[in-house]
């Protein structure tokens, strides 16, 4: 699936002048009214603007080799537009202005040397973090032994989702108006991804609502997050440790998996900074101790609002939308029910702000407990109770690192850069919702440009024209 920059290919179906692959870019230029658009190869309009242009030539990494005024409506630009707006008819010079000055229309995943390495870098940080506070925990050969247990299972669950797809793809829903959803490998790749993260988020929504159920219920008493009895001893319950030792496993797993295996999609660098921010998340309030209660709340809300959203991605992948089942327009709609209210309203009031705020710089909870810090102000009875029972280290201790450094902002600030990456994942839902609902687009079409990695166009018309 090369093409070829100076003789477009054009196979049976497709229309001249326009690329036989799906997985293309687009760079759109403006100057004064009029546009100016070429399609470009996979992720090379992207290194010819880094690379300003240079030992490259501009017309070498075009799809096709024609220059439109309007892409999505097929639109060739006039010759005598491009002399006037360019000052030349040199299609190398135009070609190289349009690249290097207009905007590019990434529609799947571009390389970013860089943000690789950086998050590369930040993920070995984890990996030397991890050991040391789980060795310290006394809790590293657990975590070592169960993420083989979590790799193998993966690799269980997806080699059995593969034979599932075929078989839903093939039997089921072989014909109209489904046609073989499956039939590319990209497609039954993204599947199998998609069902072993079901699997694993609904099992660790259960392991977080059993682990939940054993202490206070902190979404409606957050003062109880962090409290005076986990100065002495565990400063988690077992139940807890054992949850973050298993998510622990989980999400370095995942991580790997992310890095190294998946398909990867046009977000994958916003999903690789999640899960490092998300890891960081779990090391600092599993590291501190008196944090732990704060990441239960964490991984609950995250596993139970994932749920619906795998769900809904297998859906999609499936061809489920429209009649007769409109099961993808359904799915839709229970997923941003239960996503917006619990990442976008009870994450960052209930967590972040009633939680960790409130336990650092405000004196009662909506309910008239006085929060942790307020509570361990020197001279107070908490305090004085500390002191009398020669525990004065323990208390200055525990004060600087929660209520004055380090400890509490960090728990902040990371709480915080995941709530903005639940914004934006919001926003692109609810583009998708809009598209698809509101302007009456196909939904998987409109899930495949959004979020999924789009399958070779010249396979999927080989596919339509065997269907038909």
């Amino acid at each position: 699936n090369c093409y070829n920059p100076i003789r477009t290919l054009t196979p049976a179906g497709i229309e001249p002048g326009m690329p036989t692959h799906r997985d293309t870019d687009y760079v759109s230029f403006r100057v004064d009214r009029a546009k100016f658009e070429v399609f470009t190869l996979p992720t090379e309009a992207a290194k010819y603007k880094l690379k300003k242009g240079k030992d490259v030539k501009a017309l070498s990494i075009l799809a096709d080799n024609t220059i439109y005024s309007n892409i999505k409506s097929k639109r060739q630009a006039k010759s005598e537009d491009l002399e006037k707006y360019f000052g030349t008819t040199d299609r190398e010079v135009i070609v190289n202005k349009i690249l290097l000055n207009g905007k590019l229309k990434v529609k799947v995943y571009v390389a970013q040397p860089i943000t690789e390495i950086l998050l590369d870098l930040v993920f070995v940080c984890e990996i030397v973090g991890a050991f040391y506070v789980l060795l310290r925990s006394g809790t590293l050969r657990h975590f070592l032994v169960l993420c083989f247990i979590v790799a193998a299972l993966v690799m269980i669950c997806m080699n059995l989702s593969r034979t599932v797809g075929r078989f839903l793809s093939t039997r089921l829903l072989a014909g109209k108006p489904f046609n073989d959803p499956l039939q590319s490998d990209t497609n039954l790749r993204q599947f199998e991804s998609q069902i072993w993260q079901l699997v694993i988020h609904s099992s660790m929504s259960a392991i977080g609502m059993w682990a939940y159920s054993k202490g206070p219920d902190f979404m409606n008493y957050p003062s109880f997050y962090v409290n005076a009895e986990q100065l002495e001893g565990k400063p988690i319950s077992a139940a807890v440790e054992w949850l973050y030792v298993v998510q622990l496993a989980v999400w370095f797993v995942t991580l790997i998996s992310l890095r190294f295996f998946e398909v990867r999609a046009a977000d994958h660098h916003v999903m690789y900074s999640h899960h490092v921010t998300t890891i960081a998340v779990v090391l600092v309030s599993y590291g501190f101790g008196r944090y732990g209660n704060f990441g239960l709340v964490v991984f609950l809300l995250h596993d139970i609002s994932d749920v619906p959203l795998d769900v809904m991605k297998l859906v999609n992948l499936l061809h489920l939308q429209g009649p007769p089942t409109y099961l993808a327009e359904a799915s839709y709609v229970a997923n941003m029910f239960i996503w917006l209210f619990s990442r976008v309203y009870l994450f960052p009031v209930y967590v972040i702000y009633y939680g960790v705020w409130g336990a650092m710089y405000l004196e009662k909870s909506p309910r008239g407990n006085p929060y942790w810090c307020e509570k361990m102000k020197p001279g107070l009875p908490l305090h004085q109770t500390l002191v009398s029972t020669g525990k004065q280290d323990i208390w200055k201790t525990a004060y600087v690192q929660d209520c004055e450094c380090c400890g509490g902002i960090a728990c902040f600030v990371l709480l915080c850069v995941l709530q903005c990456l639940h914004i934006w994942w919001s926003y692109l839902l609810l583009r998708i919702g809009y598209r698809a609902l509101i302007l009456g687009e196909n939904s998987h079409e409109v899930a495949s440009q959004e979020y999924f990695v789009k399958e070779d166009e010249d396979e999927k018309n080989t596919d339509k024209k065997k269907n038909d």
